[in-house]
């Protein structure tokens, strides 16, 4: 009998747009700044209202388009089992043992995996089922219906 898998998800946009890893931080901050260095010369006086309106607009632009490229091109999936935690991150995929997944108690999604920090981009019923799995794995429980 194969194991079924508790919650099987892929990372919605809505979610890339507020939960965000080391590495889309990093690329939302170059393609900013790599627009406003290009943007820069055209304007005499940084204090305009022009300047700033096409600063804001930039960067609404930067924060909407950056999570929809990165779902498309990572299309990051997350897939929790009884045991395992499987995170695909376009062709790279990382399985996980739930003993090594430990909450960091910073942000809601951050978890130590392996002794290293890292966010998981889910949404909040697939952190609730994380975090029940994990408290029913540490105290030697089976999930109903399995």
């Amino acid at each position: 009998m194969a194991i079924r898998p508790v919650r099987d998800e892929r990372t919605p946009y809505s979610v890339l747009l507020y939960r965000k890893n080391r590495t889309l931080r990093l690329a939302e901050i170059g393609f900013f700044l790599t627009g406003l260095l290009v943007v820069l010369p055209l304007f005499e006086n940084l204090r305009s209202v022009s300047f700033m309106l096409t600063v804001l607009g930039w960067g609404g632009v930067v924060m909407g388009m950056v999570p929809a490229i990165w779902r498309v091109w990572k299309r990051p999936r997350y897939v929790l089992y009884e045991d395992r935690l499987v995170i695909h991150w376009g062709r790279r995929r990382d399985e996980v043992p739930l003993h090594q997944v430990k909450p960091t108690y910073d942000l809601p999604n951050q978890y130590d995996i392996r002794g290293k920090k890292q966010a998981l981009l889910v949404t909040d019923p697939f952190l609730e089922d994380l975090a029940a799995q994990l408290e029913l794995n540490k105290r030697g429980l089976k999930r109903r219906g399995s």
